[in-house]
């Protein structure tokens, strides 16, 4: 991607250790426009009754998100391109009045795809909930493309602050007469990397077994690997025109003036693994491969060619996006405000300290060294059988993700060599992952050490810092708001713990022993509060109790 390379990597900010929390579309863009986990709005799946559009619409997602918080702040606001599955594709369910001309709240233009969002050579979009148009023979990106650049000068002309939202749903895989196809590439790019010998990365998770993941191993024959492959290079062709996309986007704002008074961000809604434990081609998972995440930022304070290694996770763009534009944003946000600028990193320490302190004691004053020692050091990963299939209906886990400067081993920190192993955690920090899933297994991997997380270390882990883990994950499992910034501060209230290095304290060992651990009484494809006990129950604000299947 040369254009992503010169506008954004080499013109703006990477962040190199970014994450989505529920690695499948439906609730990754949610809570990427809403700044809130799938567990508090219970959109935690694709295809209802766990997601897609018909559980957006019941929930009221649109009720307080960012194009809403956007344009009651004068903002003109637009979509052009991908939502969410099954958008105006059956309107039975919806309320009377919404059946003419339905749009989600606070959008000035809304262009989405409808019909077709999977068919990259014959897709439909809805303007404002009007009768679909469709575009057969025509390559979608490129008509994306085109719709954004028209609505980008009519922002422009219309001289009022404006909000742009451009989703192409390439490189995604397309429908096929049976189950899914590589996505169609560009004609242009339809021989694109003939020569280059491209294939799948290969690391040291590529081709094994890991038992606790519940779903069942491909057998990396011949046959699926060069599935794989195809979908691979097919990946990458499709992108060049994502990437021109992004330049015809930025040339555009250079040419009205705009360029340098404009914010301009790419990322994704999810990984994906191919190959990767032998499994074949797909998301939901807990592994890096699947909830890391590409994240690039560039405009006005935005330092140019730095990388930010930082923890960060895509609840953080909404309240990114409202500092940036000097605005206030609702308490009961998940995210923060992205470390990406000396700006935005005072916000970050700001947040960070106002969830931490929680109402109690006095506040502490922002300093510029504040930041290298006070930031959000967890992140929890979670899913509930994204897909609603028997082959996925186990796929149902808790994830902490935490990065600490707490060796849990001598070893810790050594950073290897290897491509997952790049950009992995802050310096002078290891990051960790303990994982519960629904029928039980456990696994604890030091990422640091083991990047392509291939050994399960959890029964070398002392149980005093295991006590902590699972305090800390069950402290996410239920949070909301200040709590999912920081959930010290209802483990911890009043006092002084600010991250996972603090808890190590034996004097905390007896507290940290007695609390209650997480658990699953079942496997459900939806997040229901009693389904998963854990102490932390009844702590604090938490989101409503859910009734699902």
């Amino acid at each position: 991607m040369p254009a992503l390379n010169q506008h954004l990597a080499r013109g703006g900010t990477r962040l190199t250790n970014f994450l989505v929390s529920t690695g499948v579309c439906c609730p990754a863009r949610v809570s990427a426009l809403s700044g809130k986990l799938a567990h508090c709005t219970n959109v935690t799946g694709n295809w209802y009754p766990s997601g897609a559009f018909r559980k957006f619409y019941e929930r009221k997602v649109d009720d307080s998100w960012l194009p809403g918080w956007l344009q009651s702040a004068g903002y003109n606001t637009y979509l052009v391109g991908k939502f969410l599955n099954a958008y105006l594709q059956d309107a039975n369910f919806m309320r009377q009045a919404d059946r003419g001309a339905y749009y989600p709240k606070g959008w000035t233009l809304f262009d989405a795809l409808t019909q077709g969002t999977y068919s990259l050579m014959n897709s439909c979009f809805a303007t404002n909930g009007a009768p679909n148009k469709c575009f057969p023979g025509q390559y979608q990106t490129d008509i994306i493309r085109d719709k954004a650049l028209g609505y980008l000068n009519e922002a422009v002309a219309a001289k009022k602050p404006f909000f742009m939202y451009v989703a192409p749903t390439a490189p995604h895989v397309e429908t096929a007469a049976a189950g899914w196809k590589p996505p169609t590439p560009a004609a242009r790019h339809a021989n694109l990397y003939a020569n280059d010998k491209v294939s799948i990365p290969r690391g040291d998770n590529w081709g094994v077994v890991n038992p606790s993941i519940p779903i069942e191993p491909d057998s990396m024959g011949a046959d699926a690997i060069a599935d794989m492959e195809a979908l691979y290079l097919n990946r990458l062709r499709s992108l060049r025109a994502v990437d021109e996309l992004l330049d015809s986007l930025v040339k555009r704002l250079s040419s009205l003036g705009q360029l340098d008074n404009t914010y301009v961000i790419y990322t994704s809604d999810n990984g994906i693994h191919m190959g990767q434990f032998s499994q074949s081609d797909g998301k939901a998972l807990g592994i890096e491969e699947d909830t890391r995440l590409p994240f690039f930022i560039r405009g006005p304070g935005i330092p140019a060619g730095q990388q930010v290694p930082t923890m960060s996770n895509l609840v953080d763009i909404a309240p990114t996006i409202m500092t940036l534009a000097g605005l206030p944003y609702p308490t009961d946000v998940d995210g923060m405000p992205l470390p990406a600028s000396p700006a935005l990193a005072a916000a970050h320490v700001t947040e960070l300290q106002a969830a931490t302190d929680n109402g109690q004691g006095s506040p502490v004053a922002v300093t510029s060294d504040m930041y290298s020692w006070w930031r959000r050091d967890t992140n929890i990963l979670e899913a509930w059988d994204s897909d609603g299939s028997a082959a996925t209906q186990n796929v149902v886990f808790k994830t902490l993700r935490v990065c600490t400067d707490f060796k849990i081993f001598p070893d810790s920190g050594s950073n290897p060599s290897g491509l997952a192993a790049r950009q992995v955690y802050a310096p002078g920090t290891a990051c960790y992952k303990y994982t519960i899933w629904c029928l039980g297994q456990k696994e604890f991997y030091d990422l640091s050490t083991d990047p392509y997380e291939v050994k399960n270390r959890l029964g070398e882990v002392p149980q005093r810092v295991v006590d902590r883990l699972d305090a800390v994950l069950s402290a996410l499992a239920h949070c909301k708001g200040n709590s999912c910034q920081s959930p010290y501060s209802i483990l911890h209230p009043g006092l002084n713990v600010l991250n996972f290095t603090a808890t190590m304290s034996t004097s905390y060992d007896t507290m940290y022993r007695r609390l209650v651990k997480f658990k699953y009484n079942k496997c459900r494809g939806s997040y229901v509060i009693a389904n998963e006990p854990a102490w932390s129950l009844g702590i604090g604000p938490q989101p409503s109790s859910f009734v699902g299947r």
